[in-house]
Formats: structure tokens, sequence, C-alpha cells
């Protein structure tokens, strides 16, 4: 029932997920109940090593969905949770079926990706779930087209090298599963709760 529930409506109702369990007892808790040295943002993670695994492993989960959707890799369904995998999958066939009649499939897959200017900001992370807002901007490159046999050489006004800068603002949903995290939801355009 919670997955079903916005985020903010999960934190609005008082649901701290940077305080400790003993600390969450309502939303109507006063202030005073937190401990000094509690963090004071959300985005704070555990400083514990197992904590810091966690946080980067499910980092990098959302890295690779981001290289392997642009470079339109064959393994792209595998960052995504059993319960939405089916879709994905039928979704990410489709589009690489139709990079595959234009002839750029092995293009794309040939792409480089530079993530350098994305953000991802722990919203909660709990054993059971973490959300992660992701912010900023990205770019892909594709190389240049394979030599034009004569009957393309019509075509070959086109852009040889393209490169394009891509903008993201959203929150991913991310549930262990086998001991992995995987993907099992992204909402574009999420806000926090002012």
């Amino acid at each position: 029932m919670a997955l079903m529930l916005p985020a903010p409506v999960g934190l609005a109702s008082g649901a701290l997920p940077w305080l400790a369990p003993g600390q969450q007892q309502n939303a109507t808790a006063n202030a005073s109940s937190v401990a000094p040295e509690a963090p004071a943002a959300p985005t704070a993670v555990a400083a514990t090593p197992k904590a810091k695994a966690e946080a980067e492993a499910q980092v990098e989960v959302l890295k690779q969905y981001f290289r392997r959707q642009m470079t339109l890799a064959e393994d792209f369904p595998q960052v995504f949770s059993r319960r939405v995998k089916d879709a994905e999958t039928l979704a990410f066939a489709t589009m690489c079926e139709m990079q595959r009649r234009r002839g750029l499939l092995e293009r794309f897959r040939s792409g480089q990706v530079d993530l350098a200017g994305l953000s991802f900001t722990h919203v909660t992370n709990d054993p059971d779930m973490a959300r992660i807002r992701v912010t900023g901007s990205y770019s892909f490159s594709l190389g240049p087209k394979a030599q034009p046999t004569d009957e393309q050489k019509a075509d070959a006004m086109a852009p040889s090298v393209v490169h394009e800068t891509l903008s993201e603002d959203a929150l991913f949903v991310l549930l262990p599963e086998m001991g992995e995290w995987k993907i099992y939801e992204r909402r574009e355009g999420w806000q926090p709760w002012p």
C-alpha cells in the first residue's frame, strides 16, 4: 500500500527516514525528541559502512540505467524490478527494433554517455525501499556514420556525429531483489514538499 502513495504523502504523514525508529513516534512529535546528532536533512545517509555500500549500489544502478538506456545495451532490462521488467523489456525491444530498421542500432551501441552533470539525492533509504531524486543534465555522443555506399551518397548531407544534452529531474524508486537493488518506478518532475 505504501508503494501506491506518492512520496510526499509518506513524508507528510510523519515518516522521517533519517530518524532512528524510536524517534519516529508520529507526525505531531515535537522537535525535542530528535537527538542533537541526528542529520538535519533527509539527504543524509547513515555513515555505517553497510549503509554507505548500499547507497553506492543504489546510485550505480541508476548510472547503469542511464548508460544502458542511451546506448541501447542488450542488458538494459536487467536494471528493473521483476515487477515491471516484462513491460520495460517489451518497450525496450520495440525501441531497439525501430533503431535497427533505421540502421542506427550499432551506432547507438557504440555511443558515449557522460553522467558528470547528474546529482543523486537520497530522499528515503531503508532496507525495503530507496527513493532517489536524480537532477541535472547528462550527454551522449554518437560516433560518425559508416562510409556511405553509392546509393547512400544522396543522404551524405546528414551530420556524421551527434551530440545531445538532456535534462533530468525525476524520482526513482528502487527495491531490493535477491541482494541487488532494482528500479521499480521513475516519477518525472517529482518535487519534495516545501
